[in-house]
């Protein structure tokens, strides 16, 4: 393992990953959303909670229709400011800490906290890129601190969506 100096120390550190993993659906998934929905929706209507019955529904068509949307392919790089991804800049002062989980395996993870309530995580996959370079470039402009997929994201993940 070699280590990196601040000399040679790329400018920029720039590499492609997917907004988030995507697997294809087949139709029993789509029967089981549809199952679910109509079934919580009954429920709600028993209990006179009409809007929250309309609002399940809508809910459950809105993930069936962007369930079947492939994910894009992001621009990640990392810059002396803070983060692009694609022409958005995240700058540094708006981030607390970051973590690389799995540094050491094949798909590494890069989580990055924000100081932002709609948005407090960056979580992006370093696979095609050199995860000791980013370590270390991200080390000279953030804390690092051991953070955690949050558990609504791993859940998502876990259901396909």
């Amino acid at each position: 393992m070699t280590t990196l100096s601040p000399l040679n120390m790329p400018k920029d550190i720039a590499w492609k990953a997917y907004e988030h993993s995507h697997t294809e659906k087949n139709s029993d998934w789509f029967w089981a959303l549809g199952i679910v929905a109509i079934s919580s929706a009954v429920v709600a209507i028993l209990f006179q909670n009409f809007l929250f019955a309309i609002l399940i529904v809508v809910g459950s068509f809105t993930i069936a229709l962007l369930s079947q949307k492939p994910p894009r392919e992001l621009t990640f790089t990392l810059t002396p400011r803070g983060i692009m991804i694609d022409d958005a800049l995240f700058p540094y002062q708006m981030m607390i800490a970051f973590w690389v989980e799995g540094r050491d395996s094949e798909d590494p993870t890069l989580i990055i906290d924000l100081q932002r309530f709609m948005v407090p995580h960056i979580i992006v996959s370093l696979t095609d890129v050199n995860t000791e370079q980013v370590h270390t470039y991200l080390s000279e402009h953030l804390p690092e601190k051991e953070l955690k997929e949050p558990f609504g994201q791993r859940i998502l993940e876990k259901l396909g969506v």
